[in-house]
């Protein structure tokens, strides 16, 4: 009797911590499922939180490029190429962006392209050779993304399939 209890223990904790595996599995990849994807960066404009002459370096290879959000990975020019990205997803509010630099956050995400409501973003973690790289991108709308590198800000629009 207890043999049997044990074994239908142990097929019953398999069984679950299966299921526990693939609702992880799951779970990550629908959370930045409005990510997944081409983006092409059509733009780079000056963060607003810089005084109006500054110019600031604007990484040309990203400015030229394409990134691709995959379940576990982005391909993508330079630094933000990523063999084992970790993503996670939040809905945020407009004083959230840029780690909260914009002084009039409604008015300069509307500026942005934003459309209005909560803000999706996705934070983006990997080691890349020997630096570790951490990048918010934020979906102002469906087909907006943007981010922010060096004072600078990177619009990209999704492409189409």
């Amino acid at each position: 009797m207890t043999r049997k209890l044990l074994l239908v223990g142990a097929v019953t904790l398999a069984s679950l911590a299966g299921l526990a595996g693939t609702l992880l599995q799951i779970g990550p990849a629908d959370a930045q499922e409005p990510f997944a994807g081409s983006w092409d960066v059509v733009d780079v404009v000056q963060a607003p939180w810089v005084e109006a002459d500054y110019k600031g370096p604007v990484n040309a290879e990203i400015a030229q490029g394409r990134i691709t959000f995959m379940a576990q990975a982005v391909q993508a020019p330079g630094f933000l190429n990523c063999d084992k990205a970790r993503f996670e997803v939040a809905e945020v509010p407009a004083a959230f962006l840029f780690q909260g630099n914009l002084s009039d956050p409604a008015r300069q995400a509307a500026d942005l392209g934003h459309d209005g409501g909560d803000i999706l973003n996705l934070a983006m973690t990997c080691q890349s050779g020997d630096a570790d790289v951490y990048m918010d991108f934020s979906l102002l709308a469906d087909d907006l993304l943007v981010f922010a590198l060096d004072n600078m800000i990177y619009r990209l629009r999704r492409v189409a399939e």
